[in-house]
């Protein structure tokens, strides 16, 4: 490659934010801030989310509580595990969850795809059998 194959730094970044307005049309994403929404404006949604971090909370300071019994911590544990399945046992929050994941998903699969583009197949066979003299720091010889 010679310098005038090179993409400027300009270009990359108007293809980052073409990427991100794309990302912003997403089905995914779309998905995922409606269920965000349901989620927040149902109410038995909102207990069981205070309910999860209230006990989330109150775990964390008895880990952190040097007199805390181990029996005092575990049955902080269990009512957390408790709170956790109640609330997403929750459809609404479960549907939250599922297009979360759906979103995070198409997010990976992207990330997938500049890494394969970026990182060409024929470099990296080249870096692992003959090394590499650039630094001293990866442990290629």
């Amino acid at each position: 490659m010679n310098s005038s194959e090179f993409a400027s730094r300009k270009e990359i970044m108007d293809l980052a934010r073409q990427l991100g307005e794309a990302l912003a049309r997403s089905k995914e994403l779309y998905d995922y801030r409606e269920a965000e929404r349901q989620v927040a404006s149902d109410s038995e949604t909102c207990r069981l989310t205070r309910a999860f971090k209230q006990k989330r909370s109150e775990f964390i300071a008895k880990q952190d509580d040097p007199n805390c019994s181990q029996e005092s911590l575990e049955k902080c544990a269990a009512e957390l595990d408790a709170a956790d399945r109640d609330m997403k046992s929750n459809p609404l929050i479960a549907a939250y969850y599922c297009k979360g994941s759906a979103f995070n998903n198409l997010i990976y699969q992207i990330n997938q795809l500049l890494k394969y583009y970026t990182i060409n197949s024929e470099e990296s066979a080249q870096f692992s059998s003959a090394g590499c003299s650039s630094c001293s720091g990866c442990g290629h010889k």
